[in-house]
């Protein structure tokens, strides 16, 4: 596990607070800007191409790459904002819909610590 997976939501919509409170702890001042990656994964290099042009069309910065483990492929977003709770619940929402129309899986969000 490396030092980002720490700060890393998983799957569970009440994650984000709790990700919030570790990255907290850990010393992150959460007032200001942070560059979170989103972690969406697809079954096929077209498929995460079609997610990723989604994607850049709402203001991500994105790269498609082959997954660390396994066959798929990782769409990864990047956003740099201010990690509000309101705010990555709505965005995972709409990640968690746009994996789905692809056969895709939502795997969560992480940062690294900012002070």
């Amino acid at each position: 596990m490396s030092f980002l997976d720490m700060f890393r939501s998983t799957k569970k919509p009440d994650i984000d607070e709790s990700v919030l409170s570790r990255l907290r702890k850990a010393g992150s001042n959460l007032s200001k800007l942070h560059s979170i990656e989103f972690f969406p994964y697809f079954p096929a290099r077209d498929t995460a191409e079609k997610a990723a042009v989604v994607l850049r069309n709402v203001g991500f910065e994105v790269s498609v790459e082959r997954a660390a483990q396994g066959d798929a492929w990782l769409c990864l977003a990047t956003r740099t904002m201010i990690p509000e709770p309101a705010e990555l619940q709505r965005i995972r929402c709409e990640f968690v819909a746009l994996a789905a129309s692809l056969n895709g899986e939502y795997d969560g969000w992480g940062t690294g610590v900012v002070k």
